[in-house]
């Protein structure tokens, strides 16, 4: 992928370079620009080529476009940041609480074996209870 996109970089240049050539003579005739406008003074440029005008412009541009990635940059970086931050705090919140399952669930495991066991003891106390009944039955 990397040398289908040198390549079109060097076919357009290519053309690019072509075209100035070509149009050489074109390029280098004076143009005056001029603003006027009603709350403001008249104003006029020196005289320059189309030339110059053109490359003003590609750096403008250029630096517009630098400005706008920088930009996108910032903004996104904020948004990875408030998402890292969120996400730690998710963290912790997933910590405590299941520390707190955990708690919850040595709790349950406890009421269990206490139930657990008060029913092996009415168990053992009806079957004593039922010999015992038994037992004064068969006298």
């Amino acid at each position: 992928m990397r040398y289908i996109k040198v390549l079109l970089l060097v076919l357009l240049f290519f053309f690019v370079m072509m075209f100035f050539v070509q149009n050489q003579s074109a390029f280098a005739e004076h143009v005056v620009l001029k603003m006027d406008l009603a709350f403001f003074p008249k104003m006029e440029s020196v005289p320059m080529p189309i030339y110059t005008l053109m490359l003003i412009c590609f750096v403008a541009g250029a630096f517009v476009v630098l400005l706008m990635l920088v930009w996108d940059r910032v903004i996104i970086s904020g948004k990875l940041t408030a998402s890292k931050r969120k996400v730690a705090s998710l963290e912790k919140k997933l910590e405590k609480t299941a520390g707190e399952l955990a708690k919850v669930n040595a709790e349950r495991e406890a009421s269990e074996e206490k139930l657990r066991a008060d029913l092996a003891d009415a168990e053992n106390r009806l079957a004593n209870a039922l010999r015992l009944q038994s037992a004064e039955i068969v006298k």
